[in-house]
């Protein structure tokens, strides 16, 4: 345990400096609230230097115990990437238990679904940078050590001000092997309805494509524009069933966001619906990996901005045909991974 302890002393935050900083917990500060408690913004001095930080002091009450806080603590000092949120601190003083992580000032993506002013090209970009943070967790450094999330959602994908996506909240990860392709864990199912891979809830196996099921669901979100649920009657409605057979019916348009349906090339929205769908699939064996995930996005995204009129100074051009007719080049243009991409008009 003393060791365990020297690894996250550099970490250590005293409770007097959490009190200041939050104006002693000023409702004032308060920039969010969830099912582990309250989230307070404030100016702080870290290991990492002097900035603006998110406050998050975890209630006991709705269920957050010591296990998910030091599990929070443990990954995300271990698993640094641009697109995971970084952890600057903790306090565990008073009965208190605090985590501090870099301030992502543009709030968590499902407050952003059903904004006019989060365009396609933005939410193909946030949705590349959550993928790639997801796809670093199920390989992290290419070690043996396989991090399941066991929570995506929007809720949990924060948004910085440079709108770059970070996956939060990693209180109920688990650790597999990342030596075999389907290597899982027989643990209770846990997640948010709605976003939880059913074949994990029916059969308590969990794998890294649990997680893959999960983002799916966030990429129909960000597509239709809403959250994959809602409470009514007393009880809660999902809409992935109704997503998939839209999708199935070739009646897309009828759940793509209203706002949306006019920025979009189609191009990049079959790849990426395409994508999306796959997520879905029954079969663990038929859904595909983050880093696929990751490339078809890019590529959705590489159509749209060719889509926009995108500068080509600003896309990778390879052309290794060297023998290619001026002809036959300006009917497609070469972008990186060597594929054509079409102008879709």
């Amino acid at each position: 345990m003393e060791s365990f302890m020297k690894e996250f002393e550099h970490l250590k935050i005293q409770l007097k400096d959490i009190k200041s900083a939050t104006n002693n917990f000023d409702e004032a500060k308060v920039i969010g609230r969830g099912g582990f408690g309250k989230v307070y913004e404030g100016e702080l001095s870290c290991f990492k230097g002097h900035s603006m930080v998110a406050i998050k002091c975890l209630d006991r009450k709705l269920g957050q115990g010591k296990t998910e806080f030091w599990k929070e603590i443990t990954m995300l000092n271990r698993h640094t990437h641009e697109n995971l949120i970084t952890l600057l601190g903790f306090c565990i003083e008073g009965g208190q238990m605090i985590l501090a992580y870099e301030l992502a000032s543009n709030g968590s993506l499902d407050s952003h679904l059903s904004s006019t002013n989060f365009t396609w090209t933005q939410r193909l970009k946030t949705c590349i940078g959550a993928a790639r943070g997801l796809s670093f967790l199920h390989d992290a450094n290419g070690t043996k050590e396989r991090i399941i999330h066991r929570d995506i959602k929007s809720a949990n994908i924060l948004i910085d001000a440079n709108w770059n996506a970070k996956v939060s909240d990693m209180g109920l990860s688990r650790i597999a092997p990342a030596n075999q392709p389907y290597t899982g864990l027989i643990t209770g199912p846990v997640g948010t309805r709605g976003y939880c891979d059913p074949l994990y809830m029916e059969t308590y196996y969990l794998t890294k494509e649990s997680d893959v099921y999960s983002f799916g669901v966030l990429l129909l979100e960000v597509l239709c524009g809403r959250l994959c649920s809602i409470y009514s009657n007393g009880g809660i409605q999902v809409f992935v069933p109704m997503w998939k057979e839209r999708y199935e019916q070739n009646k897309l348009q009828e759940i793509i966001f209203h706002d949306l349906k006019q920025q979009i090339d189609q191009m990049s929205l079959k790849i990426y619906s395409d994508i999306a769908f796959k997520c879905l699939k029954k079969s663990r064996e038929e859904r595909p990996t983050m880093p696929h995930v990751v490339e078809e996005l890019e590529t959705a995204l590489e159509h749209q901005e060719l889509y926009e009129g995108v500068t080509l100074t600003n896309l990778t051009v390879v052309d290794p045909l060297s023998n290619r007719s001026e002809s036959e080049v300006l009917k497609g243009i070469l972008v990186n991974r060597g594929k054509t991409v079409s102008r879709a008009h």
